[in-house]
């Protein structure tokens, strides 16, 4: 008898992990719409710190509690997940946008980025999303700034 309420525990167990497991497809979690200065893919940025935002795919899951963003400074090293110009590094919070604090820009430069965000209770972290990009315009550096 006790042998049989183990193996009914395993099923159980089982059972649940699959259900977990199928409520999160990886393609859903890592589904993000990205956006540097409230546009897609923009060109002619004009500020040294702009702002990207994602807006998380999976309308079922609110519950973003950390991210990460990678900025590179070509298509291949943010392929390989390198953040050449800048990475976040687990940042945790649940807002969905933040300010680059990378490597200072450069005018007239193309910049590729990509994020991924940490979820509860049974989301984990999601896949990168599809990269994303910008390219700057001229940048006016303030001398009195510099230090």
């Amino acid at each position: 008898m006790r042998r049989l309420t183990n193996c009914g525990a395993l099923i159980v167990g089982a059972f649940c992990l699959v259900w977990v497991i199928s409520c999160t497809p990886a393609a859903a979690q890592s589904s993000q719409v990205l956006d540097c200065e409230n546009a897609t893919n923009p060109r002619g940025v004009t500020v040294m710190n702009p702002h990207l935002s994602w807006t998380s795919g999976l309308a079922s899951n609110p519950n973003q509690y950390a991210y990460q963003i990678l900025v590179a400074s070509s298509a291949e090293k943010l392929k390989a997940n390198e953040g050449d110009l800048w990475d976040s590094g687990k940042v945790i919070s649940n807002q969905r946008a933040a300010q680059y604090q990378g490597k200072p820009l450069s005018s007239l430069q193309h910049y590729y980025w990509k994020v991924r965000v940490w979820s509860f209770p049974f989301y984990g972290v999601s896949a990168y999303s599809d990269p994303a990009s910008w390219t700057t315009g001229l940048l006016f550096y303030d001398n009195r700034d510099a230090k």
